[in-house]
């Protein structure tokens, strides 16, 4: 009887939630209706436009949709909690400040992944902390004390790591999604 109540709550969301993903597409075609309409120039180019994006964010699509498969291959639930989840102690922020601080490239390619990874037992910590330190970019600390000198990079960076782990702890008791150790 449960299973049921369930399962039709459910299917009562699942139509609303398409309807509402269809909004936005609908919004910008008739914006480009409306565009061409009034000038068809103006439209032609930004279907140009919107057509180089699209060919520049392909590539990104396909490393998303391989980050997801190798992540369903070879990360399991365990092994996020084992490493990101309740038990893990300093290494879980350690971890997130390291990828944080190594892996390069927008953010918005990892978010498909840390959603994935929250869903499975990320804490929503070791995610702030993980998003703050995408601001340390490796590539950039020589060219970055180039400009404004060793003491300044090292000290920014060092103030983004410490203040990125303040981050995670006021995440933590902020969203009080995450159970507290007895």
């Amino acid at each position: 009887m449960i299973n049921n109540k369930k399962n039709n709550i459910n299917n009562k969301n699942t139509p609303q939630k398409s309807k509402v993903s269809f909004v936005f597409p609908v919004i910008v075609i008739l914006a480009y209706g409306i565009i061409f309409l009034l000038n068809k120039n103006l439209a032609y180019d930004s279907l140009i436009k919107t057509g180089h994006i699209l060919i520049k964010i392909i590539p990104l699509l396909f490393l998303i949709f391989a980050m997801m498969v190798l992540m369903n291959l070879f990360v399991t639930t365990n092994k996020i909690k084992k490493h990101f989840g309740e038990q893990s102690g300093i290494k879980g922020w350690l971890y997130a400040i390291l990828f944080g601080v190594v892996l390069g490239g927008p953010p918005y390619v990892f978010f498909p992944m840390l959603k994935e990874m929250k869903e499975k037992g990320l804490k929503n910590s070791y995610l702030a902390v993980f998003l703050y330190n995408r601001n340390v970019r490796v590539m950039f600390i020589p060219v970055m004390a180039y400009y404004f000198g060793w003491w300044y990079t090292i000290i920014t960076t060092v103030l983004i790591i410490v203040f990125s782990v303040f981050s995670g702890i006021i995440m933590e008791k902020v969203t009080g999604s995450e159970k507290q150790s007895p």
